[in-house]
């Protein structure tokens, strides 16, 4: 990223004497936080190597004005759809991420939003071409471990199953680092870049990101019955957000992102399998 081009659009969407608060890496993104002179707070959002082969920034962009007026996600003020650059308004909070205290409620309220949102993302989610798409390049560096392939088999066998449903407006990375707790106490979810139509099911497995008994929570709060094929679908979706995330973090590991960020992407490739291996456990016992 050329630093004078990057200063010039700093300098004329937030103005002079900005000062650098914070850096973070993660995901697809390194985010930076910066203050304005006003005290006013904007994250800048800078794609790593591989963002912007994965991410429709066209249909990013498209999707986050569909859902703008719901007052759930922070307003851009700039977004470069062919680099990926993108400054937002900060939102003064934390995220949920690592937060044991969940108000289980309020974030089925969230997600009840943008499900019943009346508009519909630019396009669907096709969640098993971008599966095959994230393990053909992950395959380019190591082989699919059995356990992998053991997982992979029972997703392929429930494809029908889970595919002919019915779609809505979704986020589809619902994970507990992208919804922020406000400090005036509201709920928000941030960073739109997967969002597409898709089963509501697939959101509240994301959820169970850091643990599935806080998906199942999830699951209990945001409908008011929970039947045995909504069950059924949580814990399939959850096995294919793993095998997904598996292969992102081998290619990410491969790619040398470690480096960038100091997490150990080829220990996370694994734990993603424990999660999907223990969805497969709850599915067959149900």
């Amino acid at each position: 990223m050329n630093k004078v081009y990057l200063k010039d659009i700093l300098t004329k969407e937030i103005g002079e004497g900005y000062t650098l608060e914070s850096r973070h890496y993660g995901g697809l993104n390194i985010s930076y936080v910066l203050r304005d002179k006003n005290n006013e707070r904007y994250v800048v959002y800078l794609p790593n190597g591989i963002a912007n082969k994965l991410i429709d920034r066209k249909a990013e962009e498209y999707n986050t004005d569909a859902v703008a007026n719901l007052g759930l996600t922070s307003e851009y003020i700039y977004f470069d759809t062919t680099r990926g650059i993108k400054i937002k308004r900060y939102i003064e909070g934390a995220s949920l991420e690592g937060e044991k205290d969940i108000d289980y409620d309020r974030v089925a309220d969230l997600l009840h939003l943008l499900h019943d949102n009346k508009r519909f993302a630019k396009e669907d989610f096709h969640p098993f071409d971008r599966l095959s798409h994230y393990e053909n390049k992950a395959l380019m560096y190591q082989k699919e471990p059995n356990l992998y392939r053991e997982l992979k088999d029972t997703l392929s066998s429930n494809i029908s199953y889970i595919s002919l449903r019915e779609k809505v407006f979704s986020h589809n990375d619902f994970k507990k680092g992208n919804i922020i707790k406000g400090s005036d106490d509201k709920y928000y979810v941030i960073d739109f870049e997967f969002a597409a139509n898709n089963d509501p099911l697939f959101d509240i497995a994301t959820f169970a990101d850091e643990s599935l008994i806080e998906g199942e929570s999830l699951l209990a709060h945001y409908y008011k019955e929970v039947d045995i094929d909504k069950k059924r679908r949580f814990y399939l979706w959850r096995i294919f957000i793993s095998l997904q995330w598996y292969n992102m973090a081998v290619i990410k590991h491969y790619q040398k992102d470690n480096k960038r960020s100091a997490i150990n992407y080829l220990k996370l490739a694994n734990k993603y399998l424990e999660i999907a291996k223990e969805a497969e456990d709850k599915f067959f016992h149900l």
